[in-house]
């Protein structure tokens, strides 16, 4: 790893651990009601996880991701880290968005458009990272696959209540 990367300071990472967790848990609350009501009328598909999976799942991927986010942040201004955080906050806006797109607004092809979207900027920051500093890269890896699934899932749920 290249001697201008800056360590990580934990109180900060703790920081932005605790803000990512505070917005996706507002999402989460805001977005409730269409899970109780319109997204439990829908077909589900048969590898449907149950609901109680995805609040624990986001909890965990929410503090792997804003740990990359940080990370991300230490360097935005060094040679070609600018790009790896631009690259970030748009996924990040892609991210915390999809389940308005889905939920509230009962939009079922675009959101399993939208996370397409999600899989393809999460996967460039990782390709962008892989070089410079793996750390961020790997902890995008397991967002990568649960939004792969999700996308997966999402389609599913698209085909089935066209």
């Amino acid at each position: 790893m290249p001697e201008t990367i800056k360590k990580m300071h934990i109180p900060t990472l703790l920081i932005w651990i605790a803000v990512f967790e505070a917005i996706s848990a507002s999402i989460g609350m805001s977005t409730q009601s269409a899970v109780d009501g319109w997204y439990a009328g829908l077909v589900r598909p048969s590898f449907a996880l149950p609901n109680i999976v995805f609040p624990v799942m986001w909890t965990i991927l929410y503090a792997l991701i804003a740990s990359a986010g940080y990370l991300l942040w230490l360097h935005r201004t060094q040679e070609s880290g600018g790009a790896a955080w631009w690259g970030f906050v748009l996924y990040m806006a892609f991210n915390w968005s999809w389940s308005f797109v889905f939920f509230t607004w009962h939009q079922l092809l675009a959101g399993f458009v939208w996370i397409v979207i999600i899989n393809i900027l999460a996967l460039a920051m990782i390709v962008l990272c892989w070089q410079r500093d793996r750390r961020p890269a790997l902890l995008l890896l397991p967002p990568l696959c649960w939004t792969l699934f999700a996308a997966v899932l999402n389609a599913a749920y698209w085909w089935q209540n066209k």
